[in-house]
């Protein structure tokens, strides 16, 4: 019951970092309602991660103090904008106010989210047990023990005795665990779930909604059916709390809807005064920060959907008569240029080449069937959704509207790039085109929920009107209203049952303790639980990351020689690694132990994550060496004190 009062007290001191400062900013943009709240949350990242990168440089600690400055210093930089250039302009003149059904699903939705996530990870203080979470665990401890949270330092967790300056690194979702964990005290595992909690059911839902309603409107229905799609599709933002673990490109693909909603308004948005469309600008320049450093994969998927944009204004402004065209080439120019840059990102912020060696798995056309059936990265099935977005793509052409042709286009390219990640054969092209995204289908795969909603909730909307008008004009409504309910259970209740209870239950087994779980198993971290008492906090422990022993350093707060498995190791670090169980009172490898304050061993086995295997030769013969003694076990878990060195 005490963990569940750590995730609540996580809960809400989460609820007040990512809402309060971004809903400030957008109350001072000029923003209203709907606008307001989905903007809060990004913007409230986009507060933090400035912070971080500027808390170093002025000599501060990493924690509340260098975010509230930043915070104070944005509202004033934004109210001068606004006092300056539109203050007299309401930004929510032509949004109509949205009904209580409308709220209500507004609330629901993230409330469904929130029991997905809670029966995919069963404890508050379970963690994934995947590759990836190594690091990011880690790295939190690191911000937490360093005081410093910017991209520019994360890095020096892996490479510290390189002799290498720090290289940027998307630390985004760090800074904000640490500030998370500093403020309310919980733990690095509770806080990385809150974060999950809050940034899948909180920012994706408003922003998917937000986006949803700047294509289609404010009716009721379709507001009720976007709100209903965005829990009903696996790929986002299920998965990416399952696979990798890809936590902080979640992070930023959450924030992507509302910023590309933010897009749309300013550049297809019907505008008298031009200093409205600078309003909206800025807003989405605002939340360009909080993407870039949450992940580099966010950014690049941003700029690719933002091209259709731009594409698809320049289009409605080709088709205007030439009297009503004003700006001559500049519209063009500017779009080049926007090309350009977005083409030179692209390229520049892919991963290094030996990170991009994932392959393709299945052919084009099995590729192209997931999309039909909304199945991706091998998802079940899921008809009632995979039926509403073909509804809602049958819509388009009927209305043949900017947006709709908008919304079209932006399923093309986010279903082009999924079907070269999955199925294309030639692998250069591949590179070049999704090598941002590590040529990985999961990661593509997480982008089509993005297009999946809004199309689902105008499919929706056509149904209910379709079968509404024939009921009222059929004198035996009885098939109608049969067709109302069939429609009501396949929008909500099941893919519930389906395909998200299976999505649930396979990320499940990725947060569950057991005796053969991939990362840390049931005696693995009970024998954690005890370091504190048995290993000075002064000490260091040393062990195979690649069994899990790096996480006494995130979940005991104990140092260890290596926080993650891809990391530097120096000459001096690979002589302890290979002759530890050899060593003799004076020898080298001892100089070296006293120096680096290695006390401790952690044996966790030879079970490694992903089914590894790495031998240290200086730490597979622990049990019959003389250099070390054994002072605890659970299991096959056991921890030695090194006693060689005296």
């Amino acid at each position: 019951m005490t963990i569940w009062i750590e995730l609540l007290l996580a809960l809400g001191t989460l609820g007040v970092l990512l809402f309060v400062p971004g809903y400030l900013i957008a109350r001072t943009l000029g923003l209203r309602g709907l606008w307001a709240v989905a903007v809060s949350g990004p913007a409230s990242v986009t507060v933090v991660v400035i912070a971080s990168v500027v808390a170093p440089l002025v000599g501060l600690a990493w924690g509340v103090l260098p975010v509230v400055v930043v915070l104070v210093a944005l509202l004033v930089v934004v109210a001068a904008l606004r006092m300056l250039l539109w203050r007299t302009l309401p930004l929510d003149r032509v949004e109509a106010s949205l009904h209580p059904w409308a709220c209500v699903a507004l609330v629901a939705a993230p409330l469904v989210i929130l029991i997905q996530v809670l029966l995919m990870i069963g404890s508050p203080d379970h963690i994934s047990q995947t590759f990836d979470n190594i690091f990011h665990l880690n790295a939190v401890r690191y911000v937490l023990e360093t005081g410093n949270a910017s991209p520019f330092w994360v890095s020096s967790l892996t490479s510290a005795e390189s002799g290498v300056p720090p290289t940027f690194y998307p630390a985004g979702w760090h800074a904000f665990s640490a500030l998370l964990v500093g403020v309310s005290g919980v733990s690095i595992p509770v806080a990385s779930n809150a974060l999950v909690i809050g940034f899948a059911t909180f920012t994706w839902t408003t922003g998917i909604i937000a986006l949803t309603r700047e294509l289609w409107g404010s009716r009721t229905v379709t507001i009720v059916a976007a709100a209903a799609a965005s829990t009903c599709f696996p790929a986002f933002p299920l998965l990416l709390a399952d696979y990798g673990v890809l936590f902080p490109y979640m992070m930023g693909l959450s924030f992507v809807p509302v910023t590309l909603a933010l897009l749309i308004r300013a550049v297809l948005g019907g505008f008298s005064d031009g200093r409205e469309r600078i309003a909206w600008l800025v807003a989405l320049s605002g939340l360009l920060p909080a993407i870039a450093i949450s992940h580099p994969g966010a950014l690049v998927a941003l700029l690719a959907f933002g091209a259709v944009v731009l594409i698809a204004a320049l289009a409605r402004r080709a088709g205007q008569s030439t009297e009503r065209i004003r700006g001559g080439v500049w519209p063009w120019a500017w779009m080049a240029v926007y090309l350009v840059v977005a083409g030179c990102l692209w390229y520049f912020l892919r991963p290094p080449a030996d990170a991009r060696t994932w392959p393709p798995e299945m052919t084009v056309g099995q590729a192209f069937g997931e999309i039909i059936t909304a199945s991706v990265n091998r998802a079940p099935v899921n008809l009632g959704m995979a039926a509403l977005v073909v509804i809602g793509v049958i819509a388009v052409f009927r209305s043949r509207t900017t947006r709709a042709w908008l919304a079209l286009g932006l399923l093309a390219l986010a279903a082009a790039l999924y079907i070269t990640a999955a199925g294309v054969p030639y692998l250069i092209f591949r590179d070049v085109l999704v090598g941002a995204w590590y040529n990985n289908i999961p990661r593509l795969a997480a982008l089509m929920p993005l297009v999946w909603v809004p199309l689902a909730a105008l499919g929706f909307t056509a149904a209910w009107d379709a079968l509404l008008a024939r009921r009222r004009a059929d004198a035996r409504p009885l098939l109608a209203t049969v067709a109302i309910v069939v429609l009501l259970l396949a929008v909500f209740p099941v893919p519930q049952a389906m395909s998200m209870r299976q999505a649930v239950r396979d990320a499940r087994a990725n947060y569950a303790v057991t005796d053969e779980a991939p990362l840390l198993s049931s005696d693995e971290w009970t024998l954690l639980d005890r370091l504190d008492d048995e290993v000075p906090a002064d000490a260091v422990i040393i062990g195979s990351p690649w069994t899990g022993t790096a996480l006494a350093y995130a979940l005991a707060d104990r140092e260890v020689l290596l926080p993650h498995t891809l990391m530097y190791v120096s000459p001096e670090m690979q002589e302890i690694l290979d002759r530890l169980d050899t060593a003799d009172a004076g020898s080298e490898v001892c100089d070296l132990l006293l120096d680096r304050r290695i006390e401790y061993v952690l044996d966790f086995g030879r079970r490694e994550v992903n089914d590894g295997r790495h031998i240290y030769r200086g730490l597979d013969r622990l049990a019959s060496s003389d250099s070390v003694e054994l002072i605890d076990s659970e299991g096959d878990a056991r921890l030695y004190r090194v006693t060689a060195c005296g």
